[in-house]
């Protein structure tokens, strides 16, 4: 990015202080027919494209680009189900959120401000007829507000699906190809997926989650409630929490291993059995090949590879059998999985140690998703950063790929194959190895369910705690918020 269009955090952050950047709220007038009065209107003209499984983008009334984006979720932010049901019942089945809203998004957009809505839907993905529905509620949406506006739609969990930025550097790139750089400092975001603890205001409850915050965090945008946005409210910052885990306040003095009294690993040509033990996505196996493997002494035994636990054990016994140390790098969560190994360090009368890995259930989540999807971030945002330092993006396009690209509305519907731009990009801030597959979060909770703490009296004779220290050359993508 140019100096121009450097992140900035908010002066205080999370918080809804900020009112520079964007028209002065005005108070709503509140009358539950405006509310509730879903006059029909003509269907707005979209023109859609879907990209894959993982995203739609749609473009109501010819929508510019503009240094200053106004962004907003939909559900609970611009509009409500139409009832006390929680889940809508067809594309009619909306309110706005406040009798404001239309008029509040009017102002904002004759203010010369970008009007985006990106939104997590998910069970879109593979899903024709939801997508279509979902399609149409916004074509009835945007009929109403006559307004432009570009519609991000996220449909699975990966790098598009908020808290994480993938639908922002796509939104980013394409303002870059017609020669615009938006200004996160005048830019915002609004959701009501905040963080906000119950009681945050009399008769509140707890939000659901706090996605929304997260997101404006990584991308150091302004956040807004929907309360505060359209109605004025204030939420206290003690009323509100990112959760119990925070990537950015992960200490950074961490010893890598403790107890330090006795070295990591003996000296060469001592045959011995190292189990280690945590979370999937603990860290274990980038600690194994770094501080491990790369001596060139211990055999390698891992269950994603061998795919069973007998394949596993006669790995090991082979070789024991030739007084080669070998290390098992799989969970080994209770005391019945970790039994059999020691059991044949004993037959071969070798020791054996556990490496116990220190990350907890939100670490390791959150590191599930970071090498999923990181890799993906991170070569978007050097797109948008290659975008806007190139004098002729044109002459730096070396490939394509083919969308789909539908405008409906109004009852006409038309189909037209665009192309859509794709880079070369050299990446230098993430890791030289592949993307791993985002583990269900079921396995989690089952390794949870599952563990029993190591200890001495199963017949190891040392056990060593293995802290998580994140390497500095990728901490900064690190330390974004994933989930």
């Amino acid at each position: 990015m140019n100096s121009s269009n450097k992140k900035s955090t908010p002066n205080k952050r999370g918080t809804d202080s900020q009112e520079d950047s964007q028209p002065a709220a005005k108070k709503p007038m509140f009358s539950i027919f405006d509310k509730k009065s879903n006059v029909p209107a003509a269907k707005a003209p979209i023109k859609w494209q879907t990209y894959g499984t993982s995203c739609i983008v749609g473009e109501a009334f010819n929508p510019k680009a503009y240094p200053k984006v106004a962004s907003y979720d939909l559900d609970s932010t611009l509009i409500s189900v139409n009832g006390k049901h929680k889940w809508p019942k067809n594309s009619d089945d909306w309110i706005w959120w406040a009798p404001g809203v239309p008029t509040r998004l009017k102002e904002v957009s004759e203010a010369g401000h970008a009007l985006v809505v990106i939104t997590n839907q998910g069970g879109l993905d593979g899903k024709p007829e939801k997508q279509e529905e979902m399609k149409l509620k916004f074509e009835k949406i945007c009929g109403r507000l006559q307004l432009p506006m570009w519609i991000l739609i996220s449909m699975q969990k990966d790098h598009n699906r908020k808290p994480m930025t993938g639908l922002w550097h796509w939104l980013e790139a394409k303002f870059q190809l017609e020669g615009v750089t938006i200004d996160r400092t005048q830019s915002y975001y609004v959701g009501d997926a905040a963080g906000r603890h119950d009681g945050w205001k009399v008769g509140a409850s707890k939000d659901f989650n706090n996605t929304d915050r997260k997101f404006a965090e990584s991308l150091g945008l302004i956040f807004h409630t929907p309360e505060h946005y359209f109605l004025n409210q204030e939420c206290p910052d003690h009323k509100w929490s990112f959760g119990d885990f925070d990537p950015k306040k992960w200490p950074k003095n961490l010893p890598l291993f403790s107890p330090s009294s006795t070295p990591l690993l003996p000296s060469p040509g001592t045959c011995e059995l190292i189990l280690l033990c945590g979370f999937p996505a603990s860290g274990k196996s980038s600690f194994a090949k770094k501080h491990i493997l790369s001596t060139n002494r211990y055999e390698w035994v891992n269950q994603d590879t061998l795919k069973t636990r007998d394949k596993c054990l006669k790995a090991v016994e082979d070789s024991l059998k030739q007084s080669k140390p070998v290390v098992v790098d799989n969970t080994n969560p209770d005391v019945s999985t970790r039994a059999p190994y020691i059991a044949l360090a004993k037959q071969y009368n070798v020791p054996v140690r556990c490496f116990l890995f220190q990350a907890d259930k939100d670490l390791a989540l959150h590191n599930n998703y970071f090498r999923a999807f990181h890799r993906s971030l991170v070569e978007a945002e050097d797109a948008v950063w290659s975008l806007s330092t190139s004098s002729d993006a044109s002459a730096q396009t070396s490939s394509t790929t083919t969308t789909t690209t539908t405008t409906k509305g109004s009852g006409e519907q038309a189909q037209e194959t665009s192309l859509t731009s794709s880079k070369e990009v050299t990446v230098t801030r993430i890791r030289d190895e592949p993307a791993r597959e985002r583990i269900s979060e079921m396995v989690f909770y089952s390794y949870a369910k599952k563990y029993q703490e190591p200890t001495l009296q199963e017949g190891f004779s040392e056990i060593k705690r293995i802290n998580f220290v994140p390497d500095e050359d990728i901490r900064a993508s690190w330390e974004k918020w994933y989930l």
